[in-house]
Order: C-alpha cells, then sequence, then structure tokens
C-alpha cells in the first residue's frame, strides 16, 4: 500500500469516528485525480463541508502555494485544509487556507 493511501485511511477513519462522511476521486493511471488539483477528499458533516488536501509534513509548504494560486488566480473564496501526517506524533498537522479576495467595483455603482 502506498504512503499516500495509508495516509488517506488514517485520514478518512478519523473523520469518520467524528461524524463526517467522506468522498475521494478513484485513483487513476496517469491521471490527475484530486479535485481541481487541490482537494484530495471531500468531508461533509450536517451543514459543514471540509476540503482537505493531504500531503506530507515536508510538501507542507508546497501546498499551501499550490492552493493559494489555484484559489487566487481564479478569483475564488473556498476554505482548504492541508493535513499532514506526523509519524512521530501519530497525529495530523492540520492547516486551513481561506484567502481574502480582493474586491472589484461593480460597473455603474
Amino acid at each position: 500500500m502506498s504512503k499516500e493511501s495509508y495516509n488517506r485511511k488514517k485520514l478518512i477513519k478519523s473523520l469518520e469516528s467524528e461524524g463526517w462522511i467522506c468522498w475521494f476521486p478513484p485513483k487513476v493511471k496517469f491521471q490527475q485525480s484530486d479535485v481541481f488539483g487541490i482537494i484530495d477528499v471531500l468531508a461533509l458533516r450536517r451543514n459543514k463541508m471540509k476540503n482537505i488536501q493531504l500531503t506530507t509534513l515536508s510538501n507542507v509548504s508546497a501546498r499551501r502555494k499550490k492552493i493559494t494560486a489555484f484559489l487566487t488566480s481564479n478569483q475564488v473564496k473556498l476554505p482548504v485544509e492541508i493535513w499532514a501526517w506526523h509519524p512521530k506524533k501519530k497525529s495530523f498537522k492540520k492547516e486551513k487556507i481561506n484567502i481574502q479576495l480582493e474586491k472589484t467595483p461593480r460597473k455603474g455603482a
């Protein structure tokens, strides 16, 4: 089992124990399988939703830059969480990315 599959299983088990239902796109050889290239797992609970990018500790900075660049360039306000497995602490390091978009003036205002 790959490190990614192993960490995704831990992530889903953790979320489901808190009452979240989870979905992730199936892996397809040689094709991108995350949503918009920034979301690996979608989780829902009542009226809440989590958009999660799963990564390793060493790649948190790269994922943060990738997510921020995507949201900024597409002018999308979408909270995304980065979850990185910390093998020594046996827990996930979590970071929320929630950019503030610049307001553009309306035409005719």
